[in-house]
């Protein structure tokens, strides 16, 4: 972001990878075992700082940087070979009987890895509609309710029915997809409530680089003589407009890490990171009117 800090969050996927290697041990030794109690623990402890610690080096977390995509290209070759590898083992041999189960889990594993891997690799365009932002609110609602009961639902069967390790795979791989849903609805809700807000304050900004549909790196004035340093990833075109020909944003609600941008009549919406200039990039601004 020109000289600016990566906007940064919790490193989800590396809760997923703790999950999915939790889920292999289990069904590897047939349930929960005295390791178990021992190695669990240890690795959600790491796994948790790896998560939630800023400043890691991207070799110890695997955030590789966008110039080092061949890195990631690498990495996803490698993935695609084992891939292959254990499929043609499965035709070599086929497993029969409990076999099937640990074959599929570990092939879910590896296949969600290359999945992941090749997402890396998609440019991100977000949806910017206001109305499509309220539908992906509710859906993700709905799904975030609908995984909790799943998982209660598949636990209690499993539980009273089956037995053996399912019951200790359905908690860890059901918690984490729930968490992860929570985590999206949670992304989603931000924006939303600033928009339900029904609040505009129009704000000073300029920026030397405004392309309707790209990102915008910029510099605005909140309410108090607050500046700061702001990041669209993608610039609706009305909003780059106001921004080019007026030189003002119109925020909805007040900013905290992120600003919400768009225009009071409008239909768009932008997501932007910010930070105090001289300040290290710290995302925080003071409480707006009402919020002392």
């Amino acid at each position: 972001m020109n000289g600016e800090e990566t906007p940064w969050g919790p490193r989800w996927w590396l809760l997923w990878s703790w999950a999915g290697i939790a889920v292999a041990h289990l069904v590897a030794n047939g349930g929960w075992t005295p390791d178990t109690t021992l190695a669990l623990p240890i690795g959600l402890a790491v796994t948790l700082v790896l998560v939630f610690v800023r400043r890691l080096p991207w070799w110890l977390t695997g955030e590789l940087p966008a110039r080092r995509r061949g890195l990631i290209l690498a990495g996803l070759g490698g993935l695609v070979l084992l891939d292959a590898v254990i499929v043609a083992a499965l035709f070599a041999h086929p497993p029969r009987g409990a076999d099937v189960v640990n074959a599929a889990v570990v092939v879910a594993i590896f296949g969600g890895g290359t999945a992941f891997a090749a997402s890396r690799l998609v440019p991100k365009r977000p949806s910017n509609r206001r109305a499509s932002l309220r539908l992906r609110l509710w859906a993700a609602t709905a799904a975030v309710w609908a995984a909790g009961a799943g998982v209660l639902a598949l636990e209690a069967g499993a539980v009273a029915l089956t037995g053996g390790w399912l019951p200790w795979f359905i908690p860890i791989a059901g918690g984490v997809a729930v968490f992860a849903l929570a985590e999206w609805r949670s992304e989603l809700a931000g924006p939303a409530r600033c928009l339900a807000t029904g609040r505009w304050t129009p704000v000073a900004a300029a920026s030397f680089d405004v392309r309707p549909g790209g990102p915008v790196d910029g510099w605005a004035v909140l309410p108090g003589d607050v500046r700061i340093r702001f990041h669209l990833p993608v610039t609706p075109p009305d909003i780059a407009a106001e921004l080019a020909g007026r030189r003002r944003l119109w925020l909805a609600g007040w900013p905290s890490e992120h600003l919400v941008a768009g225009l009071p009549d409008g239909d768009s919406y932008a997501v932007g990171t910010i930070g105090h200039p001289g300040r290290g990039g710290k995302n925080t601004v003071p409480a707006g009117p009402g919020r002392r």
